[in-house]
């Protein structure tokens, strides 16, 4: 081998170079490769990534991403304006009362509304009307729970208020259940974690930005009455009120009319087959105004109740069909009270 490499110089400088060609081509081949698979993973990556975006709804264009941030603005906006609206109904401080400043505001409140039920001519329980607070006509309230009873005595003002404006029968009887304030129930302990730092609630746990001040209220109406009642209070400009709850009962429920109570005549068929109602335009009244002479509310329009005689018994299941009888209503409502409000003593203690 040494002598023909001897022999032939220049053939062995081109095999060996033949060599150190393959031999680099294969280890550059090998890197290109790896190089390759490393692209290509990547670019299947990539390519799954825009299928993807794809599939999206909508499509993730510029255009599309600029409607979209449009509808968060427009989002936000409507949240802002509704927060405001909400907090407008805070009021900027609760008054800080002691608690026989409370039974005077009782007491005046009182003689207020029954004197406003009296105008109007609504019956009321009377000597026993108490507006809810019966439980303080003989005892004092604690001394921490005088302000917020002040705010619902005057939110309860403002239900009865709108009550007797509109002037149903009778009301039969206020029921308000006892606040948080006002039982004597230990607070919770505060979560401890390590180092003595205080725990946070979880997100499920979190307390609503209000407090709920309940009250029951049942009267005796007709139905134009009951909507107007819940109309007022649901639009109420000093105070926010939820109606939990609404129960109606028909005052003679236990005598609801039978088909059997109304005989219909037979139809007259002397107009003949081809006039289903012969005579019809002849017999319109003078003044066809359709106005049943019932006073109604703005936007909403009232059925037209007949008058109804005791021997016409087709007239009385009429006018219990359209609602001329009345009505026994149990509202359950609550007062919003929204937090954040200072009484006049926290004011003192920032302002020093």
């Amino acid at each position: 081998m040494g002598s023909w490499i001897k022999n032939n110089k220049f053939e062995a400088f081109l095999l060996l170079l033949v060599v150190v060609v393959a031999v680099g081509s294969g280890l550059h081949g090998k890197d290109k490769g790896g190089l390759y698979e490393e692209a290509k993973g990547r670019y299947d990556g990539h390519s799954s990534s825009v299928r993807t975006l794809e599939s999206k709804r909508p499509y993730p264009t510029l255009a599309n991403a600029d409607a979209y941030k449009k509808q968060v603005d427009d989002y936000e906006k409507t949240v802002s304006a509704l927060e405001a609206k909400m907090l407008s109904y805070r009021p900027d401080k609760i008054e800080s009362i002691t608690p026989p400043k409370f039974i005077e505001n009782l007491n005046a409140v009182r003689a207020e509304v029954i004197d406003a039920f009296d105008a109007q001519g609504v019956e009321h329980p009377g000597d026993q009307f108490y507006l809810g607070f019966k439980n303080y006509t003989g005892g004092l309230p604690k001394e921490g729970a005088a302000a917020q009873l002040n705010y619902q005595l005057s939110a309860m003002k403002a239900i009865f208020e709108v009550v007797s404006a509109a002037k149903p029968s009778a009301l039969l009887n206020v029921h308000r259940a006892a606040l948080a304030v006002e039982k004597d129930k230990a607070p919770e302990p505060v979560a401890r974690g390590r180092g003595g730092r205080r725990v946070a609630k979880s997100g499920s746990q979190k307390e609503p930005p209000f407090d709920r001040l309940p009250v029951e209220i049942s009267f005796v109406s007709s139905e134009r009455v009951m909507r107007k009642i819940m109309s007022d209070l649901t639009s109420h400009p000093d105070y926010y009120f939820v109606v939990r709850s609404l129960r109606i009962q028909n005052e003679k429920r236990d005598q609801s009319p039978a088909k059997d109570d109304v005989e219909f005549d037979a139809p007259d068929d002397a107009g003949g087959d081809d006039d289903p109602f012969p005579g019809f335009e002849d017999n319109l009244p003078a003044d066809d105004t359709g106005d049943s002479g019932v006073p109604a509310e703005p936007g909403i329009e009232e059925p037209a109740v007949p008058a109804l005689d005791a021997g016409d018994k087709g007239s009385r299941v009429l006018g219990q069909i359209l609602g001329a009888e009345q009505i026994n209503v149990l509202l359950e409502i609550e007062v919003l009270l929204f937090k954040g409000a200072k009484t006049d003593g926290e004011e003192e203690e920032d302002r020093s």
